[in-house]
């Protein structure tokens, strides 16, 4: 005999009153058993069996009160025998579907929509790193006034003007303090060329390529709009001049290029931000390092016996991406 009809209690004596037609137990019965199947740490097949042979021919014959409770109570139940469902459905009254289990997001989702939530450093970095790519969970995080403009860099691009403004204030208090090697010249050139000739994939991949992004890093971005936004920011920290510039929201794009309102905002992002907090910008928005190679081309680590001493800042690879400021000053 299995442990689980072993240790099942004895109902006997309660299904024998239960012949008796003086005295109807058959509603007390089939809640007490419903009660005890939910109980059970395990659902086996005796006691799936069990239960649906008591269940399943009692729900006809109780009144619709009882039903009503029992198919509450084996709501979102996963287990609950597919003949019992039936009784119950028939009934009028159809059992809930078993629950999803509640998933990492759902738990950070509710901790982000909690307004009197303490959000530490590593629920926080998880969070943003979740919501680069979930709108929803990035406008909720940006309504948050306990999180500081400098820690919601990654959700630049997800931000309103306003509060693009006071991130991109932030993270320029930081960003001079890290060296930003310029990338060589040759690169604004052939972003020109390309974007007159448009070859956009050609344009797309020599400024990832010249600002070592990863290889997809537009798709950051779940909008064009956003994406020309990217594309700007990376324009900027490929170090071209703002005449540069101009030409390439002219040429490169036939729909940006006929708004006049969207080259000016374009412009004005452009002119607004400088090289340092650009790239940061980009480091925080992508998860990723930007300008790891020196002008030359050639990567060169901080450390170990190929790196170079006492060098010029401009000189200097392997950039680490920008971190937000608490997630900085808790590390």
């Amino acid at each position: 005999m299995s442990s689980s009809v072993a240790d099942a209690p004895d109902l006997s004596g309660l299904i024998e009153l239960s012949r008796d037609p003086a005295i109807d137990l058959k509603p007390v019965i089939l809640r007490v058993q419903t009660d005890l199947f939910l109980a059970a740490p395990v659902h086996d097949r005796a006691i799936l069996q069990a239960f649906e042979s008591l269940a399943a021919g009692l729900i006809p014959t109780v009144d619709a009160e009882t039903v009503r409770i029992v198919a509450e109570k084996l709501g979102g139940c996963p287990d609950v025998p597919p003949a019992v469902r039936a009784a119950l459905e028939a009934r009028g009254f159809p059992v809930a579907p078993p629950r999803e289990p509640e998933t990492e997001a759902d738990a950070d989702r509710a901790l982000a929509e909690n307004p009197g939530a303490l959000i530490g450093t590593r629920a926080l970095e998880r969070l943003l790193t979740r919501a680069r790519s979930d709108a929803d969970l990035a406008r909720t995080l940006l309504a948050r006034p306990d999180i500081p403009p400098a820690d919601l860099a990654p959700l630049w691009l997800h931000a309103e003007p306003e509060q693009r403004r006071a991130i991109a204030a932030a993270v320029e208090v930081t960003a001079a303090l890290r060296p930003c090697p310029r990338p060589p010249r040759t690169l604004a050139t052939t972003l020109v060329e390309r974007s007159h000739a448009r070859d956009i994939q050609g344009f797309i991949t020599a400024l990832g390529e010249g600002l070592g992004l990863p290889q997809n890093y537009l798709g950051a971005a779940s909008d064009p709009t956003a994406r020309y936004d990217l594309l700007t920011l990376a324009l900027r920290t490929a170090d071209l001049r703002e005449g540069e510039a101009v030409f390439i929201f002219l040429t490169l794009n036939d729909t940006v290029a006929r708004s006049v309102d969207r080259v000016f905002s374009l412009v004005t992002l452009f002119r607004e931000t400088d090289r340092a907090t650009a790239r940061d910008l980009l480091c925080a928005i992508l998860g990723a390092p930007v300008l790891e190679r020196v002008a030359s081309g050639e990567y060169r680590p901080f450390h170990g016996p190929e790196a170079k001493r006492g060098t010029a800042s401009s000189e200097r690879g392997g950039l680490r991406p920008a971190l937000p400021s608490r997630l900085r000053r808790t590390s």
